[in-house]
């Protein structure tokens, strides 16, 4: 190789090194498996992994949803895909936000997605629900989380009466001089995320490192719930702390959208955290927590919580 060409590609080397390949998984008859120990090791380092979308969810009507639940709405009661900045959701104590970000956001409880949702939108976030479902249960396994315990920490996720609900995202790329997400770790416990734009990125080993995009997979974060309950286990989880970066209007592509489903603690509930001993104990108001961890980010706690 000469010099030149030596030249040329050292830089193309240093770009893939720059970016971040997570581990990978699938859920198999619900169960949720690495292909090797090293990979589940490492996902609960990093504090996010991908897992694979099954083979029969077609995710195109989420991402439909994503690109119009913020437009005007067309006057016809029946329309759902559009209208929801202004709709209220009255039933929701989340709803519409407007973030100090880029992004825009519906957010919606799990049993509220057949009210305000379009339906085959609500059949997409039910099949993610209990993939979501099946990948927690996963981690606990993991990191060693007594199956006893997991109806208390969580609030009954399997029965659906723990806090599950849809972030769906519009990123506003005409919005300059803001981060397209700020900077953070999710609160719950887990977050499954489905996207149709690179920009996701993870400050790992002391670096912002873009993530390398798998086809076909959906990205999961672990938060803080996961990483307050194992901090004194053995085998201890990360809340991967996560942004995307300004994002540019580019003419003929439209916005970056993505949409979610996340679990956590209910906000009437506490946090709970094991001791050195194992010793399942009550660490702080899930609610609490949240409200300080929003005015750290400087924006407000939903004001129905």
């Amino acid at each position: 190789m000469t010099d030149t060409a030596q030249a040329q590609q050292a830089p193309r080397e240093e770009q893939v090194e720059a970016h971040l390949a997570l581990p990978a998984a699938e859920v198999d008859a619900g169960t949720l498996r690495f292909a090797t120990s090293d990979d589940t090791e490492r996902a609960l380092c990093i504090g996010a992994f991908n897992v694979a979308v099954p083979e029969d969810l077609d995710v195109r009507a989420g991402l439909d949803f994503c690109r119009t639940f913020y437009k005007p709405a067309t006057g016809d009661p029946a329309d759902r895909h559009r209208g929801h900045r202004e709709h209220g959701h009255p039933a929701s104590k989340l709803g519409y936000e407007d973030r100090p970000d880029q992004v825009e956001q519906l957010q919606l409880e799990s049993f509220l997605w057949q009210e305000y949702l379009p339906d085959e939108v609500t059949a997409v976030l039910r099949r993610m629900r209990q993939l979501t479902l099946d990948v927690l249960y996963g981690v606990f396994d993991a990191a060693g989380v007594p199956e006893a315990d997991r109806g208390l920490i969580t609030g009954g996720a399997p029965q659906d009466t723990g806090l599950c609900y849809t972030a769906v995202n519009h990123y506003r790329a005409n919005l300059s001089d803001r981060a397209g997400i700020v900077e953070h770790s999710d609160s719950g416990f887990i977050t499954t995320i489905c996207t149709d734009q690179h920009g996701y990125e993870i400050l790992h080993e002391g670096r912002w490192l873009p993530v390398r995009e798998r086809p076909g997979h959906f990205t999961v974060n672990l938060g803080d719930a996961f990483r307050v309950l194992t901090r004194k286990l053995p085998r201890p989880v990360t809340a991967v702390y996560h942004r995307v970066p300004e994002l540019r209007p580019d003419a003929g592509v439209p916005d970056r959208s993505s949409f979610t489903v996340c679990m956590g603690p209910r906000y009437d509930m506490p946090l709970y955290q094991y001791d050195t001993e194992g010793r399942l104990r009550e660490h702080q108001s899930f609610r609490d927590f949240s409200v300080e961890k929003a005015g750290k980010l400087g924006y407000d706690f939903h004001s129905r919580v």
